[in-house]
């Protein structure tokens, strides 16, 4: 009898199955399993191979990218990235701004690593210094140096102004001195120092000297810029009103020493004047004469005589017009006696002083 024998059994009728897994072919703790084509291995997590003789090496792919370190742990493995990398593979650029690293300014990512785009008045890798603007002292004249945040101020004393203290500040630059008035401008504030006559902040009230009555004997007080002046009443004369004109001639000298200016004034013109006076009539006179001697002449006398009074008219029509408005009265014409009349003004002595001339109608 002829038998066929089938591939994975045994026996002398082929009943058996062979077992292929009777001589642990399988290592590493894998499972053996036999079939009628010979035994397969079940693995292990970490082996493989047809025995599972070989271990896995989970690095062996090189799965860690960007110079990354690969470890194997068992069947996993974990990857040492490079710096600026990260991921399981480092695959994945690492977000250093997502750790705000700048204290005062921007992050801005760099390729694998990161700026800090500090604030106006910081720097530092993480911006976390301040600059000290008062370093450079910018402040003058004494001033005190105040560190800000991007900038300085300047503390300056009383008299100084400026950004950096550096103007002068005068105290007279706002202050309006009126009437010639001058502005003093030491100290803190500007002090107007008036002019005599003026009074106030800024010298624009005239001081009243009439105020005090100065004028004496009821006269007539008109007040003027640092002065006023007097109008007298009749007899009285002075910067005061307080000299009498009855005066002794023995003490005329003394008197004139001591008289005020405009007062020796007024006299000098009254005796310029009486001068004047007597040289006309002392032309009339002659003129006078002259007609007489020349009426037994030649000459017609009538032309002589027609000079002579034409010279008399006039100095006699001079006359009556300085008489009538001196004493208010209506010019007209007039024929006057040139005769000298004394006219004299008594000391207390009884001894002339003045002697003017007077005229008397005809």
């Amino acid at each position: 009898m002829n038998i066929l024998f089938h591939s994975g059994y045994t026996g002398e009728l082929c009943q058996s199955k062979i077992d292929y897994c009777i001589l642990d072919p399988c290592r590493n703790g894998a499972t053996c399993i036999s079939s009628l084509n010979g035994f397969t291995c079940q693995c292990l997590e970490g082996y493989f191979g047809s025995a599972c003789e070989e271990k896995v090496d989970p690095c062996a792919s090189s799965p860690c990218q960007n110079n990354g370190t690969c470890y194997a742990d068992g069947v996993r493995f974990t990857c040492s990235c490079s710096p600026g990398f990260t991921g399981l593979a480092c695959t994945q650029l690492v977000d250093f701004c997502a750790l705000s690293p700048c204290a005062h300014g921007t992050c801005r990512s760099v390729g694998t690593s990161y700026k800090c785009l500090c604030d106006p008045g910081y720097h530092g890798l993480y911006c976390e210094e301040e600059y000290n603007e008062c370093l450079s002292a910018p402040c003058l004249n004494a001033a005190t140096c105040r560190d800000l945040v991007n900038g300085y101020e300047c503390v300056c004393l009383a008299e100084y102004k400026g950004t950096h203290c550096e103007l002068y500040k005068d105290p007279c630059a706002n202050v309006s001195c009126l009437n010639g008035a001058t502005c003093d401008s030491e100290g803190l504030n500007g002090t107007c120092i008036c002019a005599p006559g003026f009074t106030g902040e800024e010298c624009d009230i005239d001081i009243n000297e009439c105020d005090s009555n100065p004028c004496h004997h009821a006269g007539t007080c008109l007040d003027q810029p640092n002065g006023y002046t007097c109008h007298c009443p009749h007899g009285w004369v002075g910067a005061n009103c307080e000299i009498h004109l009855q005066w002794k001639s023995g003490h005329m000298a003394e008197s004139l020493t001591n008289m005020p200016r405009h007062s020796l004034y007024i006299i000098i013109g009254a005796l310029c004047v009486a001068f004047i006076l007597m040289l006309i009539i002392l032309i009339v006179g002659i003129c006078r004469i002259s007609r007489i001697e020349y009426q037994g002449s030649s000459r017609p006398a009538y032309e002589e005589f027609y000079n002579c009074r034409s010279i008399d008219s006039e100095f006699s029509n001079a006359i009556a017009s300085i008489r009538h408005a001196r004493f208010g009265k209506k010019s007209r014409p007039a024929m006057y006696d040139v005769s000298p009349i004394a006219y004299e003004d008594y000391s207390p002595d009884d001894k002339p002083l003045v002697t003017l001339i007077k005229t008397k109608d005809l």
